[in-house]
Parts: C-alpha cells; sequence; structure tokens
C-alpha cells in the first residue's frame, strides 16, 4: 500500500513539474518576444533618426551653398531680380551621394533701407537740424532749457546764421556747423565749427524737397460731422481752408471733445492703405485773399487744444497694422513709422499762405512715408507758389444761350443781338409813356470749364452796353441774377445819368459783400450758369424813347485754389519767439499735457518752428528738420534724456531681409519645392553700398535657422 501511494506521489510530482516548466518557457519567450520587438523598434528608430539627421546635414549643407551664392551675387532685391540669377529656386542636383536639393528664396517685405550714396541720392537728410535763415537779428537755432540740462540730437546739426545755446548744452554724436556765431555749450564730434562765413559745405544747401502732390489733385474737403464727444473722427486726404472750423472741432468746448482725430492715408478698395495722404492747409479766414464765406475769428491758426491727432497708417501697441485708431490711442507709437517698416505708408501735411498750427492741451502724431530714394517728408511748408485769378469777362466765356422772356424788345431781343459788342446787331425798345419799363430774361452762361471747389469770389456784374434816343433823359436798370444750379438769386440796380446817345457801357455789381448766391455756387464749385432778368426804366420828358441793347454779358472773376508760398507773419522775421511780429508755422506752446511728435522728415525752409517740450516720452523729430529758424524750448517738467531730434544712421545695418526654405529628394533632382521644407532660415544681406553691391564683399548675417515640425 504505501508503494502505491509512493508511486502515486512520484507521478504527481513529474506533472507539477511540467506545469511549472510551461509556466517557466511562456514567460522567458514571452520577455523574448518582447525583447525582440524592442530591439527592432530601436533599430528602426535608430535608421530614422539617422535618415532625418542625414536629412538635417544636407539640408544644411545645402543652405550654406545658397547664402555663399548670395553672398557672391548683386542681389539686392530690385525690380526684375531674382535671388539666383534667372530663379528664386537654387537647384542642388546630386547634392549628396544619392540624394538632390532645393533651396527657394522669399524677400522679406520689410526692407528698410536708410543709406545716402551722395546727397543727392538720399532717402534722409543730410542733417538731423538745418537752419536756412540769413536774416539778421534771427537766431538759426535757439535752444532755452533750465540751467544744466543737455539737449540731445543724433546727427549733424548746421545753421546758416547763428546757434544760441541760451542755458546748458546741446550735445551731438556728429558735427555741429554755424555760418554765423555761436554761443553758449556744444558738444559735438569733432569740436563745433563756427563762423565759417560763406564756406562752402553741401550739407548746408537746401535740399529742395518737392511736395508729394500738385493742386491739381487734391479735391477740397468740407469738415467731417462733429457730434459725439470720445469718438474717432475720418478726415479725408485733400485741401482744408477753414481755420476756424478745425480748431472749433478740436477745442474742449467741442461737441466732439476727446475724440481722436484721424488723418489717413489714401486706401485702396480692400481697406488697405494705398498711396501717402496729401492734406494741403491753406486758410483763407483772413489775410491774403480772405474768403468773407468763412469765419475770421482767430486767424488762420490752427489750433489743436483738445484730443488726439492721429495722421498715417493706425498702429497697435505691437506695431501691427489696425484698420482704425482707438479713440484714445497711444502717443507716440500711434501710426507706422517710416523708420521701423519699409512699407510704411502715411501722410503729408503741406502748409501754404499764412497758414499756422499750433498743438497745445493736446497730442499729435504725424507719420510719413518711407521711400527708398526719398526723405518720407511728412510736414511740409511751401516756399513757391501763387495764386492766379480767372476771369471770365467775355461772350466767349460765359455765352448768353437763349431770350426766355423778350418784353417789349420783341423778335430784336435774340441771343446773337445781345451777345457780341459789336453797335450794329441789338435788341430795341421803344417805350410809350414816362417812367415806362419792360422787362427781358435771358439764359446761358454756363461756365467753359468747371469752377474748382474752394474757389475764392472776387468779384461779379453784369455788363450793360446800351444807348437810348433821348439825350436828357435818365435811365435806371434793375438786374436780378439767379444763379443754377441751386435758383437762388442776387440783385442789384444802377441808375444812368442822361448821355449824348452814344453807346455806352456800365457795370452793374452783383454780390459785392461776396457771401450771396454767386460767391456761394462758386466756393462749392457748383455754379453751372445763371438767368439774368433785367428791368429797364426810361425816365424821360416825352412820352417815347428808344432803348438799344447792343449787349448783356456777365462777368466773373475769382481765384481757385493754388499752392501758395508762406506768406504774412509766416514768410517775414526776424523771429524772436512769442509775441514777435513774425510767427511760427509750426508752434507747441507751454501747456500740460500737450505732445507733437513727426515721424518723418520736417521741411519748412521759409518758415520758423517754435516747439515747447514738456511731456515728450521719445524723439520728436525722427527723421530730421529743415527749417529757417529753429526755436526749442525745454520746460522744468521735460524729463526725457535721450535723444529729441534724430536723423537715420546710413547703412550697413540690415539693409534687407530674406527667408531661404531647403527641401531634401532621392535622385539626381531637380528637387521638388512641395510640401514642408527640411530646414529654414532668415537671413539678411548687408553692404557698404547697398546701391551696388560688391560680390564676395558683401555680408551675410543668419537672423534665424529652425527645422519645421
Amino acid at each position: 500500500m504505501r508503494d502505491r501511494i509512493a508511486r502515486a506521489r512520484a507521478r504527481g510530482d513529474e506533472g507539477a513539474a511540467l506545469v511549472l516548466a510551461l509556466i517557466v518557457i511562456t514567460v522567458v519567450a514571452l520577455s523574448l518576444t518582447a525583447l525582440l520587438n524592442l530591439s527592432d523598434t530601436s533599430v528602426r528608430t535608430t535608421v530614422g533618426l539617422r535618415d532625418q539627421v542625414a536629412d538635417t546635414y544636407n539640408a544644411d549643407g545645402a543652405m550654406q551653398a545658397a547664402i555663399n551664392n548670395l553672398r557672391n551675387s548683386t542681389y539686392n532685391h530690385n525690380a526684375g531680380q531674382h535671388c539666383f540669377g534667372a530663379s528664386d529656386t537654387l537647384q542642388l542636383s546630386s547634392f549628396y551621394g544619392s540624394s538632390s536639393a532645393a533651396v527657394t528664396c522669399t524677400a522679406d517685405p520689410k526692407k528698410v533701407l536708410i543709406q545716402c550714396p551722395s546727397l543727392s541720392q538720399c532717402n534722409r537728410p543730410g542733417n538731423a537740424i538745418l537752419t536756412l535763415g540769413k536774416i539778421s537779428g534771427e537766431d538759426g537755432l535757439n535752444i532755452q532749457q533750465p540751467t544744466g540740462s543737455t539737449f540731445r540730437v543724433h546727427g549733424n546739426v548746421f545753421s546758416n546764421s547763428n546757434i544760441n545755446v541760451v542755458n546748458g548744452a546741446l550735445n551731438t554724436n556728429a558735427n555741429a556747423w554755424a555760418r554765423g556765431s555761436c554761443a553758449g555749450t556744444i558738444q559735438a564730434v569733432p569740436a563745433a565749427d563756427c563762423n565759417i562765413g560763406g564756406a562752402s559745405n553741401p550739407l548746408g544747401d537746401d535740399p529742395g524737397y518737392l511736395p508729394a502732390a500738385s493742386i491739381a489733385g487734391l479735391p477740397h474737403r468740407t469738415l467731417p460731422s462733429c457730434t459725439t464727444p470720445n469718438s474717432v473722427i475720418r478726415f479725408e486726404p485733400g485741401y482744408y481752408d477753414d481755420a476756424k472750423g478745425l480748431s472749433d472741432m478740436m477745442s474742449s468746448s467741442s461737441s466732439c471733445k476727446g475724440s481722436t482725430f484721424w488723418f489717413p492715408p489714401v486706401y485702396d478698395g480692400s481697406g488697405k492703405p494705398a498711396a501717402t495722404g496729401v492734406y494741403y492747409f491753406d486758410f483763407h479766414n483772413s489775410g491774403d485773399n480772405a474768403n468773407p464765406l468763412l469765419n475770421s475769428n482767430g486767424g488762420d491758426v490752427w489750433t489743436v487744444d483738445n484730443g488726439y491727432l492721429v495722421a498715417g497708417t493706425p498702429v497697435n501697441s505691437a506695431g501691427a497694422i489696425i484698420s482704425t485708431p482707438p479713440v484714445r490711442p497711444t502717443i507716440p507709437g500711434s501710426c507706422d513709422n517710416p523708420i521701423n517698416n519699409g512699407n510704411a505708408i502715411g501722410v503729408q501735411f503741406i502748409f501754404g499762405g499764412e497758414s499756422q498750427l499750433a498743438v497745445r492741451a493736446a497730442q499729435a502724431e504725424l507719420c510719413g512715408t518711407y521711400d527708398s530714394n526719398a526723405a518720407p517728408v511728412a510736414l511740409y511748408g511751401l516756399s513757391s507758389g501763387s495764386e492766379t485769378p480767372t476771369a471770365w469777362a467775355d461772350a466767349s466765356a460765359l455765352k448768353l444761350d437763349a431770350v426766355s422772356r423778350a418784353g417789349g424788345f420783341g423778335v430784336t431781343a435774340t441771343p446773337s443781338s445781345l451777345s457780341a459788342i459789336d453797335n450794329t446787331g441789338f435788341a430795341t425798345w421803344k417805350s410809350t409813356s414816362k417812367n415806362d419799363s419792360t422787362v427781358m430774361t435771358v439764359d446761358g452762361f454756363v461756365p467753359p470749364s468747371a469752377v474748382p471747389a474752394g474757389s475764392v469770389l472776387q468779384s461779379a456784374a453784369v455788363k450793360v452796353v446800351h444807348r437810348h434816343s433821348d439825350p436828357a433823359s435818365t435811365e435806371k436798370f434793375d438786374v436780378t441774377l439767379k444763379v443754377k444750379p441751386s435758383n437762388l438769386t442776387v440783385g442789384d440796380s444802377i441808375t444812368i445819368p442822361a448821355n449824348s446817345g452814344a453807346f455806352r457801357t456800365d457795370l452793374i455789381p452783383l454780390d459785392a459783400a461776396r457771401t450771396g448766391a454767386i460767391a456761394d455756387a462758386i466756393y462749392k464749385g457748383t455754379f453751372s450758369g445763371a438767368t439774368i432778368t433785367m428791368t429797364p426804366n426810361l425816365a424821360n420828358p416825352a412820352k417815347t424813347d428808344l432803348l438799344d441793347i447792343d449787349a448783356l454779358q456777365l462777368e466773373l472773376k475769382f481765384t481757385p485754389p493754388a499752392f501758395r508760398a508762406g506768406s504774412g507773419c509766416v514768410r517775414t522775421g526776424p523771429y524772436t519767439g512769442t509775441g514777435s511780429t513774425s510767427c511760427a508755422l509750426v508752434s507747441t506752446p507751454n501747456q500740460s499735457g500737450n505732445q507733437f511728435y513727426v515721424q518723418g522728415t520736417t521741411y519748412t525752409p521759409k518758415a520758423a518752428l517754435d516747439i515747447t517740450l514738456n511731456n515728450a516720452a521719445e524723439q520728436v523729430f525722427r527723421f530730421g528738420v529743415v527749417s529757417r529758424s529753429l526755436w526749442i524750448k525745454e520746460t522744468g517738467s521735460f524729463s526725457y534724456g535721450g535723444v529729441v531730434i534724430e536723423v537715420p544712421d546710413d547703412s550697413p545695418g540690415f539693409v534687407f531681409s530674406l527667408y531661404l526654405s531647403a527641401y531634401i529628394c532621392s535622385g539626381a533632382g531637380p528637387c521638388s519645392t512641395g510640401g514642408a521644407p527640411v530646414l529654414r532660415s532668415k537671413v539678411a544681406l548687408v553692404d557698404s553700398n547697398p546701391m551696388a553691391p560688391s560680390p564676395g564683399h558683401r555680408q551675410v548675417t543668419v537672423l534665424s535657422w529652425s527645422r519645421p515640425g
């Protein structure tokens, strides 16, 4: 019995051992399978990484080849050029073993090129400050500031008269010249060169910048609606002539006080800035050729005393273009600056005649337009140009076309008998009683060309060439003129003494105050003709008298808008500061809260500028100042310690940048540039003379280097 039990236990142990063996074998098999799978994955990963690294190395080499190609080329992004000769793609067949490569090139649209190969080929002024005046008793440059202060400039300073630093010091990182004397402390590199007299120095010449438009391309503008405070008031490029209206809109008592007054560039149909917005300010409130239709209170000074004036393409705090400026924009930094963006499209404010701008308790910023060949002039004072009156004084200009009512003149009253002064064909009326009268109405007088809106009426009159048979009598003409298309009327009369019976010419003036229907139609540019109704009255002792009218004509004289050189107090000198008989074209009086910035060149060669600095947060004039006389005043509250007036340095610098994308493919090529590139890079080309790159000597700077994904 014990033997059978022992043998049974032995068989049971053998079964358990078999189970354990199977378990061990299974675990080992699974482990080996896992290890083999891991090994396979590792091998495949290693192979993939090796291929990826190989592609990266190949792309890196291709990128280096492209950069070297650019370094040895004359490519400078001119129109019609390609990065790699005839193409913007560089094909590198069998570049690395059996692999090929291709590198594409795309120019960065934000090309900012500040360079001056010569004074005649320069997109910035040669000086940070250039004053051109040579008027006795007038400082070229006058700087007033608290004792111990330093007025800082980046760029040359040149005065064609003198430099007067009343307090503190004038500091520039460049040269300072004066044809006259220098007073005060001037820190320049090298030392200031004063009393140079008439010594030749082209940096002291007027650069002669031209305005960005002609008057022919500028429509006359009325002021936009101003009804809601703290809103955005949009103006449109064109000609503005009402300083009083602008000042009232931008005052603390205005219906739209606290608003942003936006002067945009020209926009295309898609809502993008397309061209420089030219705004011409030639105020006719008073002074030369004043327009009685405009309020003369305040003269020709546009005062910005409230709100925010933004002139240019609006941007946000990151410098990105936005569709409309906010109600309370951040100034400076409210508009696209041409010193930062080679695609910046801005404005040009042009001032003519006696027009002036005063920025008081407000903030204003003007941004010009970048140009690779010209300075970005944002503020322009005209130094030449004048008005030329237009006179329409005979039948060839304003022709009588029809007789709608002949009255007692009957069939003798025809357009041909009443148009020309010929003393042969004429209209005749025979009176039948004392103080007899009749009525004749004529039409036509269509202008030979459209009257430009904004024109100022100088005179209007009806010319009558007439005679009557009784030399002892007098005659009276009552004339009414109805203006087309408004049908508003003006009228007047004239009494003519007895005459010998010969033809005589008399003018019956109309709208003598120049505020009536004719003046209004001329100003609005809507005058399209007229109807004249004439009532003659013959006072004779006899019952009968003959009245002959040889001609009935309309005479108009008006002055159309024109670019006018600065005049009046703007042009006269010497300017000796506030209160002098001369005046500054632009002034920023000492008033809390006011700020004024010009992100572009200021050019007023025949006018003075008077700038008080209270709260400036950065450079006030970013692309230099050219003026007749420049007065700068720093108040005790002025705390900005940086450069106030600057002109950008010439390149070298990052002249323009390119985006390079490298692609790798198998085979001898050509290599496709579709899909994602293996490597991307942004590089900048730098030349000592960007207008004429020197192959092999130009510098290529890598700005970024990345592998997509």
